[in-house]
Formats: C-alpha cells, sequence, structure tokens
C-alpha cells in the first residue's frame, strides 16, 4: 500500500470501505493513471463524502466514464505542473506509460521529498527533471521488468519500426486483416504510427472508442467499421481468441495477430500463430536501474 507521510495521503490505493484501518488523510488520493490494476476501489469513492481525487485531465475523463466519479470530486493535475495543499507541494511529471499518467514528487515544506513513479517509461528527457527528483527520501518505483536482465528490450521507437516492417513484409498483408492486442488505454504510440503509417482508422471495441472520445484531442484514430484492416483488441482476444464466435475464427487464424509486450522475451519462442514484439509501456530492466541510480534514495520501495 502506498502511503506518503509527507502527504498523509494514499497513491493509487483506496481503501474506503476499511475506514478502520485507514491511516490519517489529508482527504486527497491521488492517480497515476486509469489502468484498472491502479484503480481497485475507486468507485467507493462517490459513497464517501470528503474525498478529493487529484489526477490528470485525461484519467479524469476516464475515471469519471468507467467509474461514474463525479466531476465535482475531482482536482486535476497536469505534467509540469505544481499544486501547494498547504502543508505539502505536489509536483506532476510525464510518466510516459500511457495517455495521462504522471509520477507525482511529494515535497514538504521543509524541503524533504517523496518520489511515486506509478507505471513508468523511463526516458532521456526525464533527466531534465532529476534536481526535482533527485535525493528523495522514499521512490515508490515501477519494477514490473527489475528482476530479469533479460528484460532489456530496445526503445518503442524501435520496436514500432520492427512492428511496421514485419507488416509491410508479411506475405499475409495486405490480404488479410492486422489484430494488435492492446488494453482499453495504453500503446497509444505504436497505434497512432499504424494510423498514420497505413493510412487507415484502426476498428476498435465500442468501449474502448467511447473512453477515447471521452479523452479527445488527437485521438480521432480508431473506428467501428469493421471493413478495416487494423484491429485493435484485448490480449487474450488476439493471442488465445478468447471469445471469438466461431464464424470469425477462421479470419482470426488467417490474420496477422500481433502482441506488443514486454514480456515477449520470454514468450515469442512458445508461440508460432501469434507475433509477440518486446513493446513495452514500463521501463526495460537496464532503464530502472539507472533511474534508481540518478534519483539516489534513500529509501527504495519496489511496487
Amino acid at each position: 500500500m502506498v502511503y506518503s507521510s509527507i502527504a498523509k495521503s494514499y497513491f493509487d490505493e483506496f481503501p474506503f470501505r476499511r475506514r478502520d484501518k485507514r491511516k490519517p488523510s489529508s482527504g486527497y488520493f491521488f492517480l497515476s493513471h486509469a489502468h484498472s490494476d491502479h484503480t481497485v476501489g475507486l468507485k467507493s469513492m462517490s459513497s464517501d463524502p470528503d474525498p478529493i481525487l487529484v489526477c490528470s485531465r485525461e484519467t479524469a475523463a476516464v475515471i469519471q466514464f468507467l467509474h461514474k466519479i463525479p466531476k465535482e470530486k475531482i482536482l486535476e493535475i497536469n505534467s509540469n505542473q505544481s499544486l501547494d495543499f498547504d502543508d505539502f507541494i505536489v509536483h506532476a511529471l510525464d510518466a510516459n506509460h500511457c495517455v495521462g499518467s504522471l509520477m507525482y514528487v511529494i515535497e514538504s515544506k521543509n524541503g524533504s521529498k517523496e518520489v511515486f513513479t506509478g507505471d513508468f517509461r523511463f526516458h532521456n528527457k526525464m533527466k531534465e527533471e532529476f534536481d526535482l527528483i533527485q535525493g528523495a527520501e522514499t521512490l515508490w518505483v515501477d519494477f514490473t521488468y527489475g528482476k530479469d536482465p533479460i528484460f532489456n528490450f530496445p526503445t518503442r521507437e524501435e520496436m514500432i519500426s520492427d512492428i511496421v516492417t514485419f507488416i509491410l513484409s508479411s506475405e499475409k498483408f495486405p490480404e488479410n486483416s492486422v489484430w494488435v492486442a492492446a488494453y482499453q488505454i495504453g500503446k497509444e504510440n505504436l497505434l497512432k504510427t499504424l494510423s498514420k503509417v497505413f493510412g487507415v482508422k484502426l476498428w476498435a471495441p465500442d468501449s474502448k472508442l467511447r473512453i477515447y472520445k471521452e479523452i479527445g484531442g488527437e485521438w480521432d484514430i480508431f473506428t467501428s467499421n469493421e471493413t478495416s484492416k487494423f484491429h485493435v483488441e484485448s490480449r487474450r482476444f488476439v493471442e488465445d481468441l478468447h471469445g471469438v464466435e466461431d464464424k470469425k475464427k477462421m479470419i482470426m487464424l488467417n490474420a496477422l495477430r500481433i502482441s506488443p509486450t514486454g514480456w515477449a522475451l520470454k514468450l515469442r519462442d512458445k508461440r508460432l500463430d501469434v507475433h509477440f514484439f518486446p513493446y513495452s509501456d514500463h521501463c526495460s530492466f537496464s532503464e530502472v536501474h539507472e533511474f534508481i541510480k540518478l534519483v539516489n534514495p534513500k529509501k527504495i520501495i519496489k511496487i
């Protein structure tokens, strides 16, 4: 459980149904992004009159739609913005994970700091922020791929180039469709590039269409038109054909099925029908260890 002693606030934790176990709270709860594993318990917030949720504009749009959190219970903070809460200051930085994702630097009035990364992908631009991040008392860090050096995958830009080249060189394309595995939110850099390079909109389920419509802005890359050659669905659907109707299975078996995930480095030799690429929105092994070294915190908590 991530609880900041400086802010007296929870981060990506929403224990509204466990009031007897809840630590003293400032009344502010911070959300890094809208992936479902970070929003457990969030729906219960609407029945509690006091808490305020702090998150980015994009994340606010998603959780209002998915979790029916009233707008008046949300305080927006965006990348490269700071908010003064009287007893503490919170600085928000781009977490480079998915649309609207943030990492937070929590700073006390006497200058002590804590850093909560949420899910993130380290990139060179973050080094520009290291005066703000360095010397934290506590660092809660996304350690998804930090345990095994096998997960030293390439940059997302390199992987996007590899995926585009693979599609163009495939004997199955363009006669057959291309199916790309992705969560409801995420993999935006890859999906935007596919839309641009191939000059198409990508078919997506209604739920995904509605989410990106709520987010607004530059996300007019999806369509409900099933004749599109490019489709986006869940990993279970693309990899395992989970929920695929019988009449559609033959189409899927002939399709070019692509799963961009950091776990590809352990999965790609086990399947011949699905093409795995180590494209990840989390840090590689070397990136997360470089980040920890640069932050140089007194205490590290791996999340």
